[in-house]
């Protein structure tokens, strides 16, 4: 009782017109399906109007929490500040405020005025969605360093002729807000974006946000297992505009306030708001840091180091959901839709099985099966092991079953091998470094495994063409 009355005063300074929108019984099953993907903490904000519920599971009002790629819509919004202020247009070329930006397609110079800021902010400027073609800067390295490795990158496309999705695009719109406004990232967006907006726990520097120790630990899944996260946390300062904002649910519940409209705001940032909302005909398209939909209105998430968050607003029907979660692989936009469902409509959905959680069965099960496999070529190599040491020799025996046998069984493995390598690239356009950091911590095992059931086989074959025979003695 004393923490929800503690949750409701923070909520009337927050929100002054506030009142708890969903039923208890939406939020009981908002709180089952959270439990359900066993997450360790999550915060889920419903905006009605005016209205405001939350829904926190092992967390409070104030756990901040990585938002990944919802970063996005923070940094557009910046950009488009920076065009309210007079001191660019999106329609200017990136190289005229950034001298040093040039690139190329099929190795030939793109000219500058083709690659222009809306490109950057509609990801239609060809710069690779594959992250591994341009790795992010190393904590170590610095602006400079990072800068001097993207000049004269090669396109995947001529500007404006297609569109991927780029987080490396708006690491180059993060450089830009420096160069236009003079100072860093973190300034600019805390004291003219931030903090007039009235969010004061969101963090546009990583090293701040968790020095208020108050940062929910990342989480990954493996081997039917919730494990915390190694992987550091702590990301380059070129790396924040894309994906490493962190914020409370409060402070992104009034944002998505005032892109419904309901929370109010200077009439510079309601142009800016607006600027952010223009849509264009049919489809699903990015604009103004969002994706949008005209039929579900403007949506972002983002996974990563341990993370996963979504948001939806739909100004049709003056209603946002947000969903903060710390622990990555998991389907966060189903859940989203799932309280949204819950808390709009009263249609009570359970989440759909979630595709990460099969993946991560079919790879332990792998390394389940690699192990039996090491068992076996251990047993096996014993007992060659104790007929050599008896006095028997190794001789090799040829015939056409050696080639029969050699497809029956170790080709068929080692083609599956081989593809296990390939598909990342086949399926997903992408690197096997970036599956090894995007999928379950079982996919890197399930590598040794796939390898110990190749061994395993040309052993076994081997065993059936190379006999053990008794050495012949001299009479």
């Amino acid at each position: 009782m004393k923490k929800s009355m503690t949750i409701l005063a923070i909520l009337l300074v927050l929100f002054p017109t506030v009142a708890l929108a969903m039923s208890a019984e939406a939020e009981g099953h908002i709180e089952r399906q959270l439990r359900s993907a066993r997450i360790p903490s999550a915060a889920v904000a419903v905006v009605q109007g005016g209205e405001v519920s939350f829904v926190l599971k092992e967390s409070s009002m104030d756990t901040l929490y990585s938002i990944q790629s919802l970063s996005k819509p923070f940094t557009a919004f910046g950009v488009l500040l920076l065009e309210d202020m007079g001191l660019l247009c999106i329609s200017d070329p990136v190289n005229q405020h950034l001298p040093w930006f040039s690139v190329q397609h099929n190795g030939a110079p793109v000219p500058h005025e083709d690659l222009t800021i809306y490109n950057l902010i509609h990801h239609t400027s060809g710069i690779s969605a594959n992250e591994n073609r341009f790795p992010r800067a190393d904590l170590s390295e610095t602006t400079d360093e990072f800068i001097s490795r993207l000049i004269d990158m090669e396109l995947d496309f001529e500007p404006s002729t297609d569109t991927a999705y780029s987080n490396m695009a708006y690491m180059i719109l993060g450089l830009l807000i420096e160069s236009v406004s003079g100072q860093s990232y973190d300034e600019f967006m805390t004291q003219n974006v931030l903090h007039p907006l009235g969010l004061y726990d969101t963090f546009t520097d990583v090293e701040r946000a968790w020095a208020t120790g108050r940062v929910a630990g990342g989480h990954g899944r493996g081997f039917f297992l919730i494990l915390r996260e190694t992987r550091v946390l702590y990301r380059h300062v070129t790396e924040i505009p894309a994906g490493g904002i962190h914020s409370g649910i409060a402070d992104l519940a009034r944002w998505a306030g005032i892109h419904l409209g309901t929370v109010e705001v200077s009439e510079q940032f309601a142009r800016v708001v607006q600027r952010s909302h223009m849509l264009k005909d049919g489809g699903y398209f990015h604009d103004g840091g969002w994706n949008i939909s005209l039929v579900s209105g403007f949506e972002h998430g983002g996974q990563g180091a341990g993370y996963s968050v979504a948001m939806r607003i739909s100004t049709e029907n003056n209603t946002a959901v947000v969903v903060l979660s710390n622990l990555r692989y998991i389907n966060i936009e189903n859940i989203r839709e799932v309280a949204y469902d819950a808390a709009i409509s009263g249609v009570f959905n359970n989440r759909r099985i979630d595709m990460h959680e099969i993946t991560d069965t079919l790879l332990t099960i792998l390394c389940i099966v690699g192990i039996v496999y090491a068992v076996l070529i251990v047993k096996q190599a014993i007992k060659l092991r104790k007929k050599l040491r008896g006095g028997y020799v190794l001789r090799f025996e040829f015939s056409i079953n050696i080639i029969k046998s050699f497809v029956g069984g170790p080709l068929l493995s080692i083609a599956f091998l081989i593809s296990y390598y390939a598909f990342p690239y086949v399926f997903f356009d992408t690197t096997r470094n970036s599956i090894l950091t995007n999928w379950p911590i079982s996919f890197g095992v399930a590598t040794a495994a796939i390898w110990i059931m190749v061994i395993h086989d040309i052993f076994v074959w081997g065993s059936k063409h190379v006999t053990a025979s008794p050495m012949r003695r001299n009479v």
